[in-house]
């Protein structure tokens, strides 16, 4: 289903107007036909297009589930949805995940994909940071200049997001803390704009937030990704405890239909890219080599590749592992405390039991 810029311009102000409206009520709401509605949360974001790509095309309808999607800017926002029962289940960052997870006891019930590559940060060309150029960093040969040219920065940045943790994950690369450095806590969106209008010294946000600074090579250099700092980072599906236990079906017919796009994305990456760019141009400006860049930095998994990925037959999972890191680094970095760790895992935050079972029904 194929919609003109005007059409998606429209949409979206709508799903705007909608989703301020839906924060003020509760889930659990009824569909015009009287069938129970599953609220999604659709982060403006390249990891999110499969969920995007399945209600655009009718897909969920033809599971039989009743979707109506909203449209958000970072995590913490889409905790906040949850929090309020405005949203059952959504697309999200793996920091906000656990923050998620300790404060609402939502589950992450499947993986996305894999997000470190597309956490970015940007500098101008005439930063000293850039004129130092890279390989300066043991360990992390891709980032751009030494801590003394990164000391005393201002750098704009979302809170509680990715692109905070990639931040993060790059001072502590360069032997910083973020005491080193001057935070502007600003939305992606809203702090992309503000950096262009040159203001601060880095921009750190994630795909598409740096699409502008991307394409324009003559004035912007990109210095560091949570990549080049050697952290690796997931973008995750979660649900609310409530939808787990009441929706179960529900949840699994929905993770079926994510996973059965995921492989068609993953089998045709032409097709990925098309579609990655119809996404990209919903919600704002794109071209054809961004969109590609974007799917490029985002590869798909196999699903027995997935199964794997939440197995424990050795030990802890690949998945349980990279959270451990995760929280281990939260905690060092004072995001979260350590009463708050034990809370994600007594919350037994991380349930794959609803996309193994979709994987299951999938393969047969």
């Amino acid at each position: 289903m194929k919609k003109n810029r005007i059409t998606r311009t429209l949409a979206l102000m709508l799903s705007l107007v909608l989703t301020a409206a839906s924060l003020s009520g509760c889930g659990g709401s009824k569909s015009s036909d009287g069938g129970d509605t599953i609220n999604i949360a659709i982060m403006r974001s390249g990891f999110t297009l499969p969920l995007y790509y399945a209600s655009e095309n009718g897909l969920f309808e033809e599971a039989g589930l009743n979707v109506e999607v909203q449209y958000y800017d970072n995590g913490p926002q889409v905790n906040e949805a949850i929090a309020s029962g405005a949203v059952d289940i959504a697309g999200i960052g793996q920091m906000p995940s656990v923050t998620g997870g300790i404060a609402n006891k939502s589950k992450v019930v499947a993986w996305m994909e894999d997000d470190e590559a597309s956490v970015q940060a940007y500098a101008r060309n005439d930063s000293d940071i850039v004129a130092e150029g890279k390989g300066h960093v043991e360990g992390h040969p891709d980032i751009y200049g030494t801590a003394e040219t990164w000391k005393g920065k201002k750098i704009i940045c979302a809170k509680g997001t990715s692109s905070h943790f990639g931040l993060l994950a790059t001072l502590s690369a360069l032997g910083l803390t973020d005491s080193d450095v001057t935070i502007v806590d600003m939305e992606g969106s809203k702090g992309a704009t503000t950096f262009a209008s040159g203001e601060g010294d880095i921009f750190f946000g994630f795909d598409p937030q740096w699409s502008e600074f991307y394409s324009n090579t003559d004035d912007y250099t990109l210095i560091s990704t949570c990549k080049s700092a050697g952290q690796s980072l997931y973008t995750v599906l979660i649900a609310s405890d409530a939808f787990c236990n009441e929706r179960s079906e529900d949840l699994t017919a929905l993770l079926k239909v994510m996973l059965e796009v995921e492989e068609t994305f993953r089998n045709d990456p032409d097709k990925y890219a098309e579609e990655m760019y119809n996404w990209q141009a919903f919600y704002g400006n794109s071209t054809e080599e961004l969109a590609a860049y974007s799917a490029e930095l985002k590869p798909y998994r196999t699903l027995d590749e997935q199964k794997a990925m939440f197995s424990s037959d050795n030990g802890a999972s690949e998945v349980d592992a990279s959270y451990e890191k995760v929280i281990d680094f939260m905690i060092a970095n004072h995001v979260i405390s350590e009463e708050d760790a034990e809370a994600f895992y007594d919350n037994e935050t991380i349930n794959p039991s609803f996309m193994l079972d979709a994987i299951d029904r999938i393969q047969g």
